[in-house]
């Protein structure tokens, strides 16, 4: 019964085996006859008398690819090199690479692709760059065993893979074992993915690469970076971090002092670059930190870089505070841009006379687009940096805004001793830190005297007004308080008051009769 029992589990894994070895055994290539009628093939040869093979079937409404290569290719191609695009079919599935010895160079861009098959490189350990961007491939498809070589006695053998462009796909994580057979990766680019959190596998497939020289991680969405992502990679000269979602520079880029030579962080939230951002990057030579639409403020001791080469600061429509004495310490600038942001002046607060001061070897200097206030320390300044000669020449010139008797006047039409030299009108001399409007000490005179004056008028009319009250009671015109009486002497009263002689004499009532009690009834 264990025998059975036993028996059975070997046929079911065989089974298995056979199965996943074989899934896309079924589903064919591409046919090869007549191929180079369909695609375009080309042989050409370098000065060093090395053959390249092209075989162009981008755009050709393929499901699959070629089975083998060309019979133009030949059948040798050790120390040739052979560059095959299908760019631009509808390839769900990538099957595996026809044999060659020859170095290659695939491209299946805008393929749709979803599952490769893998081993891809099993027969093609040559393989030197391979270039997958715009397609649908997922987490599911990049399993470790896609990029192993071919089967040695023991192991399996690596791929000599240098270029790998993944970018523009459904990536959200990497198996930590991807790479495993790819030592020799020096490219890598995963930009405008769904790696929006590098967790422990994605760090550690990343941190594995042992030469990679070029990581990108545009447009994923990160708001940081793992703090053990970049020791182990002692050989990354660039790295670009733009279009992401961080608030602040990473400090652990910091880690990376002694070989990152160029850093994109375009396109970020940032709202302020401190002394500490770019602190010990002593090897960085390009510095992009142009499109920045939070950024405010770019403090003393940022752009302390020393091996410094290019700096591109451009279009921070915020950006007012730019510590351009900074860049004293990268003798080495050639191309300064800090165009199209809301700079007033350049300073370096040294003497002009001072050699020091000048970058030897820039060779332009792009300063449109920002709000100039022409003043004399601009001049001078832009002057000890090279100025005319290093202003770049655009379509918009940079032209001063204040102060209003040189705006619109182009910064190319002026000189520092033309502007040190004029003399400039109060009335369109700036006030330098002008406070709100209800603050500024004329408007607050105002503010109280006309307060002032509404608190003296209603005085006076409240005088005036108890004054006539007082008047108009004097002279009776006023409210007189209301007597009360009884009824019935009000009434005899009235009546006795107003009753005629006539009427007393009738009732017999002499008028000199003195009986005031006396009513006539006798004669009655």
């Amino acid at each position: 019964m264990r025998h059975k029992l036993l028996l059975l589990l070997l046929n079911a894994t065989a089974l298995l085996l056979s199965t996943v070895s074989g899934q896309y055994e079924n589903i064919p290539y591409q046919s090869v006859t007549d191929i180079c009628t369909t695609c375009v093939c080309i042989s050409t040869k370098d000065d060093n008398n090395r053959v390249h093979y092209t075989l162009n079937c981008a755009m050709k409404n393929f499901e699959h690819i070629l089975a083998r290569w060309p019979t133009d290719f030949g059948t040798q191609h050790t120390g040739t090199e052979i560059v095959a695009s299908y760019s631009g079919n509808n390839i769900r599935l990538l099957q595996q690479l026809p044999a060659t010895t020859a170095a290659v160079t695939f491209s299946c861009r805008h393929c749709g692709i979803q599952q490769l098959q893998a081993p891809f490189f099993m027969d093609v350990p040559n393989v030197e760059a391979l270039y997958l961007s715009w397609n649908e491939i997922a987490d599911d498809a990049l399993k470790p065993e896609l990029f192993r070589g071919p089967f040695n006695s023991t192991k399996y053998e690596p791929i000599a893979l240098k270029d790998l462009d993944l970018s523009h796909n459904r990536i959200a994580r990497l198996d930590r074992k991807l790479f495993e057979h790819t030592p020799q990766l020096r490219k890598l680019n995963l930009a405008s993915n769904k790696l929006s959190v590098l967790d422990n596998a994605t760090t550690a497939a990343l941190a594995a690469i042992p030469n990679l020289q070029r990581l990108d991680l545009s447009y994923n969405q990160m708001v940081t970076l793992p703090i053990d992502l970049f020791p182990p990679l002692h050989s990354l000269h660039i790295l670009d971090i733009s279009g992401n979602e961080f608030a602040v520079v990473p400090a652990t880029i910091r880690q990376l002092s002694k070989s990152l030579q160029q850093l994109n962080l375009a396109y970020n939230p940032l709202a302020k670059i401190d002394a500490h951002s770019f602190r010990q990057l002593d090897a960085l030579r390009r510095l992009n930190i142009s499109n920045l639409p939070m950024l405010r403020s770019i403090e003393l001791g940022a752009l302390q870089l020393p091996a410094l080469e290019q700096l591109h600061c451009a279009h921070n429509p915020k950006l007012e505070n730019f510590e351009f004495a900074d860049l004293l310490a990268s003798r080495n600038l050639t191309l300064l841009d800090i165009s199209q942001n809301a700079l007033t002046t350049l300073a370096l607060n040294v003497s002009g006379n001072s050699t020091a001061t000048t970058w030897p070897r820039l060779r332009s200097l792009a300063i449109a687009g920002n709000p100039w206030y022409c003043s004399c320390e601009l001049f001078n300044t832009l002057e000890l940096a090279g100025a005319p000669q290093v202003l770049q020449s655009q379509e918009t010139l940079a032209r001063c805004t204040t102060p209003y008797l040189l705006a619109g006047t182009p910064l190319t039409n002026l000189t520092a001793e033309r502007i040190c030299n004029m003399v400039i009108p109060k009335k369109y001399q700036p006030v330098e830190d002008d406070p709100p409007r209800f603050l500024r000490r004329r408007y607050i005179i105002l503010t109280v005297i006309i307060a002032s004056v509404v608190v003296v008028a209603g005085l006076i009319i409240g005088f005036i007004v108890v004054c006539v009250r007082r008047r108009l009671k004097g002279n009776e015109y006023g409210v007189q308080p209301i007597r009360y009486t009884s009824v019935r002497g009000s009434n005899l009263s009235a009546f006795s008051q107003l009753q005629p002689v006539s009427v007393t004499s009738k009732f017999g009532n002499p008028a000199g009769a003195g009986g005031a009690g006396t009513t006539g009834a006798p004669n009655a």
